[in-house]
């Protein structure tokens, strides 16, 4: 009985010490626990931010290729149709317009007249009718090749002969994004 009760007095007069022990263990584990889960986010917000930055960048430098090559291309094939006009070959157009909306990116092309009727189109629904009732006006009122980064682009260029406007050619094309949809919608 006696061993029992030094055993007791023992155990009381060490477990003060124990607990403070202890309690330091547990408050720094939970400072530690604390400080990494404040790192944690302060890298994730850090990533968020560079991952922003990198799209953006991606954004504008895809804009700016998709622009150059877009002009470019609309200027010569402005040339082509150009001459089908001159020659009075409207299915010569069509051919070309045809060929050239096989390519998934591209949504419609259109033919304008001067007086503002759309002449050949993609989509034949559109032919004949009032280019105003449809698409916006502003597209026919540009004298060089015109690019609007809307989505789809608006591109439109006018087709004159030496002394006249014989028309305006209409391109409207949907880019394919480079980042992955589940990336580009963040």
């Amino acid at each position: 009985m006696a061993t029992d009760q030094r055993t007791r007095q023992v155990t009381e007069k060490s477990n003060p010490t124990t607990l403070y022990i202890l309690y330091g263990l547990i408050t720094i584990l939970v400072l530690g626990v604390a400080y990494l889960l404040y790192k944690n986010v302060a890298v994730t917000t850090e990533f968020e931010r560079e991952r922003s930055d990198a799209r953006e960048s991606i954004r504008k430098n895809q804009l700016a290729k998709d622009r150059q090559q877009l002009l470019f291309g609309t200027k010569t094939f402005v040339w082509a149709v150009r001459n089908a006009m001159l020659q009075n070959k409207p299915g010569e157009i069509n051919e070309y317009f045809n060929t050239l909306v096989k390519d998934r990116d591209i949504q419609e092309m259109l033919l304008v007249d001067p007086a503002g009727q759309v002449t050949i189109s993609t989509n034949k629904k559109n032919q004949g009718i009032s280019f105003a009732s449809r698409f916006p006006d502003y597209l026919l009122q540009q004298q060089d090749v015109y690019f609007k980064a809307n989505i789809p682009y608006e591109l439109s260029a006018s087709v004159t002969s030496p002394n006249k406007r014989l028309g305006t050619l209409i391109l409207l094309y949907k880019p394919a994004s480079i980042l992955p949809d589940s990336l580009s919608s963040y």
